[in-house]
Formats: structure tokens, sequence, C-alpha cells
């Protein structure tokens, strides 16, 4: 049986502010104090671009031109001369690698305030107020609560939608905190980071059984993300090694 007093000793010790909200299919086992907190998404935000797309269905096959102008940097639309592409290699982008050019496409392609509206009107702590990579006083946030409920909607949907998003979620680039020394093919996850910001958000599966677990964080300096990196990796494994065990 999962020891969820093993949670507080990892976090006790952290720097900053963390939130974390561990899930299994029948309900929450572990909230931290700072769930319903909002903190800045970082790239969590484009599991809400992608839950808008779910609730508003579009073409995915349909082709569309994503212009020069609009190249930010991170992900791998930056390194590339293809600026053709369908919809759904767009959407795949965003969440597999992360791309940022990928999901300021897909906020334009919707429309910025309509999708900042649907986001305050059906998510409690989620807020678009800028592009990814935008030099602005705005900013995203999300809190640990409202990022579950975006990434079960994902992973729940058995659509064609949710088949792209989910194979995207389960061959992310990023794996470094949650899933550290866990073995591939055994989550689905998005990440997330800025200079003070370090979230991850994961499905770990052994078997049949599965936990969720959202991890988000805020500290300062390079000292203190290390100790959050490390908390996060001894989360991941406190999961994986007690899902292993109810396998055995």
């Amino acid at each position: 049986m999962l020891d969820v007093k093993k949670f507080d000793q990892i976090l006790a010790p952290l720097p900053g502010q963390t939130a974390l909200l561990v899930c299994d299919d029948q309900k929450v086992l572990y909230a931290s104090p700072l769930v319903s907190q909002e903190f800045k998404s970082a790239s969590l935000i484009k599991l809400a671009v992608a839950c808008y797309y779910q609730a508003h269905p579009v073409d995915l096959s349909q082709v569309v031109t994503i212009p020069d102008d609009k190249i930010v940097d991170g992900g791998m639309l930056c390194h590339l001369a293809q600026r053709d592409w369908q919809l759904r290699d767009v959407l795949d982008l965003m969440l597999s690698d992360s791309d940022n050019t990928a999901t300021n496409f897909l906020i334009d392609f919707a429309g910025f305030d309509k999708m900042a509206d649907w986001f305050e009107d059906k998510f409690t702590g989620l807020h678009l107020g800028r592009y990814l990579m935008e030099v602005t006083d705005r900013e995203n946030y999300i809190t640990a609560e409202t990022a579950m409920q975006l990434f079960d909607r994902l992973l729940d949907d058995q659509s064609p939608f949710g088949q792209v998003c989910q194979k995207a979620l389960h061959y992310q680039e990023s794996v470094n905190k949650l899933l550290q020394y866990l073995p591939e093919g055994c989550s689905y996850s998005k990440t997330g980071e800025l200079d003070d910001t370090e979230h991850d958000i994961a499905r770990i599966f052994v078997g049949d059984h599965y936990y969720d677990v959202c991890f988000l964080s805020h500290y300062q300096g390079l000292k203190e993300r290390k100790a959050i990196v490390q908390g996060q990796n001894a989360v991941g494994e406190l999961l994986y090694y007690d899902l292993l065990a109810k396998e055995n």
C-alpha cells in the first residue's frame, strides 16, 4: 500500500513553494497544501491548448502554413525549414517536443482572446496571459488541480484526437524529473520549466495499475532547482516501485 507519509518527508526540506497531487483511477491519494494555488504554468499551458481543441474539434488532416515571422525558440520548428504541416503534426509537436512555435500557432489559429476566455470560463486557476517566449509583464498560470483535470481529459479521450495526444504524451522528450530513473515506456507525461519553475505531470503505470501525479514548483537559483528536481525524482521512484510491488 502506498505510504503517503513519505511524500511529506520528500517535500518538507524542499526550498521555495511546491504543490504535489497524486491520484489513482478512483480518488485523490495525496494533496499537499498548495494544490489549489496558481503557479506560473510554463509549458503545462500546452495541456490546456490541447483541451481547447478537444472541445472545439477541427480537421486535423488539414495542412497549415506557419509563417517565418512567427518562429520562436524552443522545440523543433525553429531548426527546420519546413513550414507546411498537417494540423495533427503541429499538435503532436506542441505536446511531444514542447514546441513553442507550434503552441503559439495553435493559440492564434483558434484566437488568443477566444481561447483565454474559454480557459477562464471552464477551469479554476487557469489563465492565458501571453504567448510562449513573449517578453511581457503578463503571465500564464495554472494550479496542480487544474493541470490534473486537463491531463486526465486528454488521457481518457478514446477519439482519434485523444489518440494523437496520448501518443505525443507517451513519447515526451523531457523525462528528467518524475521519470528520471524509471524505465522507458511506463508513462505519459508533460513537463514545464522557466528560470524559477520546474513542473512535471505524469501517469506512471505498471501492468494494469497506474498513478497520476502532478508536481509544481517555484524556487530561486540553481541550488534550489537541484533540490526541487531531486525531490521530483524521489516522488517518481516511490510511485513506480509501489506499482511494481502491486504487480508482483
